[in-house]
């Protein structure tokens, strides 16, 4: 009867084990079916977020005007004449305005000299594709720098720089590079080629 007894424990502890691994077992399962499901089941993917910025490259053979059209004012009906001219109104004496302190006029950018060994360049960016260069240089000379670039072949294929000059000298190329870091363009000092 003990006997009995000791086999019959033993087999509800062994049943407990079993069911206590199917219990874990199914919590891991459906853990994995609420993680992983409705990544499979997703159609649209994640917003990319805010600071998304999308280049629009030009087509071929359009342009776009540099600046926006002339506003018009409205024109007001004509008044019928009054009866009676207008009177002159006196003249006022001119006032003395104080004199201004003279503010020292901003240093004009370095004007940009042709193409020449030992000249200076301001490199902005690399671009593997010709048009995400071109819309940079685009860009760069609507804000009034003389932008270009310039293909290259590197290990991992042709790259377009975008620079900025050229410059006789490195100070000059330093002066653009300080102003185009105002601008929000960060960039590097370069031989020009």
């Amino acid at each position: 009867m003990k006997d009995d007894n000791l086999q019959e424990m033993a087999l509800i502890d062994e049943m407990k084990r079993r069911n206590r691994r199917r219990l874990v077992g199914a919590v891991v399962l459906a853990v994995c079916a609420v993680i992983f499901v409705p990544m499979l089941l997703e159609k649209e993917p994640a917003p990319l977020g805010d600071n998304v910025e999308i280049l629009i490259p030009p087509v071929v053979g359009t342009t776009l005007p540099d600046t926006a059209p002339p506003v018009t004012e409205p024109v007001a009906p004509p008044e019928a004449a009054p009866a009676e001219p207008p009177k002159e109104t006196p003249k006022e004496t001119p006032k003395e305005t104080p004199k201004e302190v003279p503010k020292a006029a901003p240093k004009k950018l370095p004007s940009t000299v042709a193409f020449a060994k030992g000249t200076y360049s301001v490199q902005l960016a690399a671009f593997t594709d010709d048009k995400g260069a071109n819309a940079m240089v685009n860009r760069i000379k609507r804000a009034g720098y003389p932008a270009y670039n310039e293909p290259t072949d590197t290990t991992r294929g042709m790259a377009w720089r975008v620079r900025v000059g050229p410059y006789k000298t490195r100070e000059d190329a330093a002066v653009v590079r300080d102003r185009l870091k105002k601008d929000s363009y960060d960039g590097m000092i370069v031989p020009a080629r």
